[in-house]
């Protein structure tokens, strides 16, 4: 007697592998219990055959078998683009050893080891034909069933498997090493780049990345790639919408052995986000190749996408973190630690080289008024507003820092007494000229600076922060709003 399915789940269509006549029966039997259909097969080999006219949903499929046993079937399957979404769940009567390591390895979806109650393993297949991603759109026949059958062709297919296992290990190695030998972030797309030409050539590929510094696009290609090509390339990875400014990708061409082809034969554009689970979308990787290269190696292009991706996930948490200690929270200015560590190794040039160095001690003028009028979320706006236009009101070269409440730290290179005067003064009359958001409109803060300058080789960062802090004394103690040095 055959059961209805349980509400909710579809009849599927079982693919039951196994050379024991007495488990497969036992596996027909309990799938046809639960209104499932089935087919069944002896060995990998002649499931091979039954995918080559069939179109099962799941296949559960024994590990040890003679011919070609339960692992390289899924091998096999799952390096074929005709299968390689099929489900498969291994069974085993083998819980210990590498068993369970080799059913991860070969690809397998799930892997259980037998027990009297098979009924689990009706739950685990349903589960993963409900799960899987397939398309049903159409019948494609595995390029193993295309070929002449055979222990040899078995054989060959097996091994092009393992190898294609083992340049997915390399690639992944290659850009783990890659990651811990250098932490710059276009050093490492570029190294990336350098990698991954190798697999994509003839042809063409580019890695687009946006970070905090903004877009970042490099490219390379080979002597077969025409300017259409990319020209293509650029707008293929504009469209995917994460970009909110056009590409401007830095072309380079790779150095080609004599074995490139020099034409496309039925060239194939393709892009890949770079994503990684939990992360947003950072970067995409795209290529124009061969069709052929594409379909043989699309697993490995998707190694690549998930890589990279795994690489910039890697490198903005690395910023993120690396920020975050040299940040201050409330301003986004370097923190106290972080100004004086650079203040000292500005010191360190100046003393090698001879060039001239100022600083300015910079404190906001009556701002305990402020929290105690307004409140301190109001002054806190009013410390991040001032420190924004003061970050304006600088050069590029010019560094500033928090390093107190109120208080705040430049360092000017190459400045010398007269030079960081003129700089406090236009800094001093930029930050009043504007109301201050939370502010009554007339309410100004205004800003004391104590200005003074490198007197030589035996001057240090604590006489300066010394020498300045006096400065600063005096301002304030003359009025405030004013500069002194």
């Amino acid at each position: 007697m055959t059961l209805a399915t349980p509400k909710g789940t579809q009849p599927l269509q079982v693919l039951l592998v196994d050379d024991n006549p007495i488990q497969l029966s036992l596996l027909r039997h309990l799938f046809q219990k639960h209104g499932h259909q089935t087919l069944e097969a002896q060995n990998g080999a002649e499931a091979l055959l039954v995918l080559a006219t069939e179109f099962p949903d799941v296949v559960v499929c024994d590990c040890v078998m003679p011919l070609l046993d339960g692992y390289q079937f899924c091998r096999l399957v799952k390096d074929d683009r005709a299968t390689r979404h099929l489900p498969v769940l291994l069974l085993t009567a083998q819980g210990m050893g590498l068993a369970r390591f080799w059913a991860r390895t070969c690809g397998a979806d799930r892997f259980l080891v037998k027990g009297r109650d098979l009924d689990h393993v009706v739950e685990v297949a349903v589960a993963l034909a409900a799960q899987s991603t397939r398309p049903h759109t159409a019948h494609a026949v595995p390029r193993l069933a295309q070929e002449n059958f055979g222990v040899l062709a078995i054989q060959q297919r097996l091994a092009e498997a393992l190898e294609q296992r083992l340049i997915e290990t390399a690639l992944r190695d290659a850009v783990a090493r890659l990651y811990t030998a250098d932490h710059d972030t276009h050093r490492l797309l570029q190294g990336f780049i350098e990698i991954l030409q190798e697999l994509v050539l003839p042809g063409a590929l580019l890695v687009a990345y946006l970070g905090d510094e903004g877009l970042w696009c490099h490219g390379v290609h080979g002597s077969s790639a025409t300017a259409e090509d990319l020209t293509g390339l650029e707008q293929a990875a504009a469209e995917q919408s994460l970009f909110s400014v056009p590409l401007d990708c830095r072309w380079h061409p790779a150095a080609e052995g004599n074995e490139r082809r020099r034409g496309l034969r039925d060239p194939i554009l393709r892009v890949f986000p770079a994503t990684t689970p939990g992360y947003p979308v950072v970067g995409y990787l795209a290529f124009v190749t061969e069709r052929r290269a594409a379909e043989d190696h699309e697993r490995l292009f998707e190694i690549a996408a998930e890589e990279l991706g795994r690489l910039l996930s890697l490198e903005d948490s690395r910023l993120r973190l690396y920020h975050q200690a040299i940040r201050d929270p409330l301003t986004g200015l370097y923190n106290r630690k972080h100004i004086l560590d650079m203040l000292g190794m500005e010191l360190d040039q100046c003393g090698r080289f001879g060039q001239g160095l100022s600083i300015m001690l910079v404190d906001l003028d009556h701002f305990k008024a402020v929290n105690d009028r307004f409140g301190h979320p109001v002054g806190d706006q009013v410390l991040s507003v001032l420190a924004q236009r003061m970050v304006f009101g600088l050069r590029k070269v010019d560094q500033l820092g928090r390093i107190g409440g109120e208080e705040f730290l430049v360092y000017c290179p190459q400045t010398d007494m007269e030079g960081v005067r003129a700089l406090a003064e236009r800094l001093r009359e930029q930050v009043i000229v504007d109301p201050i958001p939370g502010l009554p409109p007339n309410d100004r803060v205004s800003l004391s600076i104590g200005i003074t300058t490198w007197e030589g080789p035996e001057d240090s960062a604590d006489r300066m922060l010394s020498r300045a802090d006096k400065a600063l004394y005096r301002a304030k103690a003359d009025g405030r709003n004013r500069v002194v040095g």
